[in-house]
């Protein structure tokens, strides 16, 4: 995913869309399993600055954290940045070094604006914390442990106990917390 800045300086201040559409196992090693990256976005040229704005949509696969079940994870979006071009470039660079310069410092050299690691970090930082599988998941029993999305829980209920009120049993040895 990049970007030729000269086809940006030739537009002189108007934006350019862009479209990419990748699979993700193919662009980051983050994500081994796969799954499927859309990325619309408009870039133009502001001074000595290449902004961007767009949306980022991601399907992949995802483990519940309720349930531990896997499911496709699908999320969005939005960004808008501000990449500063430098005018000397130092020591030529590879592709990948150039691209985590261009996410950490916001900064180009060269002629291509190289997002993939700008991206990888977006993705990264729009994926929820806990997934779920859904928002009614109910999760899985914490004495047998069986999925209650699936079918009711095997101990009774007596047998269940709040292990963080486990320490009050004590105080209250004739009563059943």
């Amino acid at each position: 995913m990049q970007i030729y800045l000269p086809e940006l300086m030739l537009k002189q201040g108007e934006a350019v869309d862009y479209s990419f559409v990748e699979d993700l196992a193919v662009c980051f090693d983050d994500f081994p399993e796969g799954g499927n990256l859309e990325l619309s976005l408009a870039a133009s040229l502001s001074g000595d600055q290449v902004v961007i704005n767009g949306c980022l949509a991601v399907s992949t696969s995802a483990i519940c954290s309720r349930c531990l079940e896997p499911f496709n994870q699908v999320f969005k979006t939005a960004f808008n940045e501000a990449f500063t071009i430098l005018k000397i470039s130092s020591v030529e660079k590879n592709r990948d070094a150039q691209a985590v310069e261009t996410a950490n410092k916001l900064t180009v050299s060269g002629d291509y604006l190289y997002l993939d690691e700008y991206i990888r970090q977006l993705i990264i930082l729009a994926q929820e914390y806990n997934p779920l599988c859904n928002p009614g998941c109910k999760g899985i029993c914490a004495g047998c442990g069986q999925d209650l999305n699936k079918s009711s829980c095997r101990c009774s209920n007596s047998q269940i106990k709040d292990v963080r009120l486990l320490k009050l049993k004590e105080l209250f040895h004739d009563q059943e917390v």
